[in-house]
């Protein structure tokens, strides 16, 4: 999370993009209705350094209370919940009286000069109407114990629009410069530039997490406002679906610090050893992150080899491991060749280790490696959604045929669901998958249309396919779904657009390369179990041949004594 000065200018109504005048139209309708009217746009650069650099407010004013109301636009995008509304109230004591609505967990420590509360609610006026009760709270008596001492015989100033900006710019600038003294937040490389400290990034990152079902329980209220006002339900501009979007993009890339990921892989994996110590012993144990290592290495090498960004490694308790990295315009081939780079080494290793060291005079470790790495890498190449294989079937399959895509993840959701039944960690992976089937089905849904769609507007670059995707989306009322949905399937549509044109010749060559890789590695490990198998039943016979003669001999020893 990276933080910047924040700063607040005044902009005529000429420079505001129109889709944002015409937006702005429904809070200012039912801001009017609370005594208020418009004075401003305000251009702002935001605390928090994230796509766009720049947002869009407008500024209103309650000449009753001396008080401003600020709007802006909320991040997430929901069309019933799509406005950040503040209220301000300045006094002559040079202190701010703030309500915000929903905000309360993002606030870092104190802001000097300002009293904050913060109202979950549904309703604006609810919001406003707890604004004016502070403010007669604060007129009327004075609270001792507060450090902070209002002049409650005067009335608050009454500042213009412009002073009301130069006067909330230099509160902001001061909180910054506070939060630097206490050391809360630390200059990065750009002395303009600041990052958390990580100790309060996590407290704030959990009371995030821990007022999260505030603000949705706010969006799930208004929704059903929205049933009997439909002014309660703005209708998002395309312009504004796209920055949300590439918002969210930049949000998932910052995910993980950079500087944090070789702790978190180190965590990861000591959490897996420790899970794991009660179903392996110390020597199986070893080989076994040895043979995950080495195929989630391979996985790395292709990532990096074809252009990925930010690789990370990380282990799965009771599950395994698993490589992530980014590339949003990988095409078919690389997609096959990061997922096969997985299993096909490893299972080329453990044949070769077992065909190589057949001789009883070899170690049983290296046997034991070799059975270790065909049975995980053969289990992954098969064509089961999630596992390698699955992948490899989901991006040949899903561009050209839709709605197989759709049977195939519910066929791998089902085999991993019996596959829990011998393995219980495995019950976690079907509840993630489910929902990725709701995704692709929307996909599909719509998906042989979009090709029609998008071919005759001949989009050539990721940005105009982008905004070409959320205005056909529109077509299908898809609006009311939750931003996380919409960007989903965002993703979804996009993956299935780059890969459409891929030549079929292409898709037959991949397949075949799958398929013979399959072939060969079920091949492979059939060649090495039957010897194994024949030399253990060759032993057994000859043990049991041996206790045979044994038997006999005594019962013939017995009976020559008697």
């Amino acid at each position: 999370m990276t933080l910047q000065y924040p700063i607040y200018e005044i902009q005529t109504v000429e420079n505001i993009p129109v889709y944002l005048q015409k937006l702005f139209l429904i809070p200012i309708e039912e801001l009017r209705e609370l005594g208020f009217e418009p004075c401003c746009y305000l251009q702002v650069k935001p605390m928090l350094k994230i796509y766009p650099d720049i947002a869009w407010e407008i500024l209103l004013y309650n000449q009753a209370f001396n008080s401003y109301a600020k709007v802006g636009i909320h991040h997430r995008i929901e069309p019933v919940h799509l406005f950040d509304i503040e209220f301000y109230t300045f006094f002559a004591d040079k202190i701010f009286l703030v309500t915000t609505n929903g905000k309360g967990d993002t606030v870092i420590g104190k802001i000097p000069y300002f009293i904050v509360q913060d109202y979950y609610t549904a309703q604006t006026s609810l919001q406003w109407q707890l604004h004016q009760g502070r403010l007669r709270q604060l007129k009327t008596k004075l609270n001792s114990k507060s450090s902070i001492k209002l002049n409650i015989n005067t009335n608050h100033d009454n500042l213009s629009p412009s002073a009301f900006i130069k006067t909330l710019n230099i509160y902001l600038i001061n909180y910054i410069n506070s939060l630097i003294k206490l050391k809360n937040i630390l200059p990065i490389s750009n002395k303009h530039l600041f990052r958390l400290n990580r100790k309060l990034a996590l407290k704030l990152t959990y009371k995030i997490i821990q007022e999260k079902h505030k603000n949705t329980d706010i969006i799930k209220q208004r929704q059903e406002q929205a049933e009997n006002n439909i002014k309660l339900s703005a209708e998002i501009p395309v312009e504004l679906e796209v920055e949300g979007f590439r918002r969210m993009e930049q949000l998932q890339r910052g995910l993980i610090d950079s500087k944090l990921r070789p702790w978190l892989i180190l965590g990861s994996f000591a959490l897996f050893v420790i899970t794991s110590t009660t179903f392996f012993g110390t020597q199986t144990l070893i080989i076994f992150i040895s043979a995950l290592i080495f195929h989630e290495g391979g996985h790395l090498l292709a990532m990096k080899i074809c252009g990925y960004q930010n690789a990370s490694l990380i282990f799965l308790p009771f599950l395994g491991a698993v490589a992530t990295a980014r590339k949003d315009d990988a095409t078919i081939t690389q997609k096959f060749c990061v997922s096969l780079a997985g299993p096909l080494p490893g299972l080329i290793l453990g044949i070769g280790l077992s065909i190589i060291f057949q001789d009883e005079s070899y170690s049983s470790w290296i046997k034991q490696a070799s059975w270790i790495l065909i049975c995980l890498n053969l289990f992954n190449l098969l064509p089961i959604y999630p596992l390698d294989g699955g992948q490899i079937i989901d991006v040949l399959l899903s561009s050209r045929f839709p709605y197989s895509d759709i049977l195939f993840k519910a066929f791998g959701t089902m085999i991993i669901g019996i596959l829990g039944i011998i393995h219980p960690a495995l019950f976690i992976l079907p509840i993630p998958l489910i929902f990725n089937i709701l995704h692709s089905y929307r996909a599909a849904k719509i998906n042989s249309q979009l090709q029609i769609y998008l071919k005759k507007r001949l989009h050539n670059n990721q940005e105009n396919i982008l905004y070409a995707l959320f205005e056909f989306l529109q077509q299908f009322d898809y609006q009311h779904l939750p931003f996380n949905s919409r960007y989903t399937l965002i993703k979804n549509l996009m993956e299935r657009y780059n890969h459409f044109d891929n030549k079929r010749i292409t898709r037959i060559i991949l397949a075949s390369v799958y398929c013979g890789s399959l072939f060969v590695g079920i091949c492979g490990s059939f060649q090495t179990i039957v010897p194994n198998s024949l030399n253990f039943t060759s032993k057994f016979a000859n043990k049991y041949s041996d206790y045979v003669k044994k038997e006999t001999q005594v019962i013939i020893d017995n009976k020559q004594e008697k």
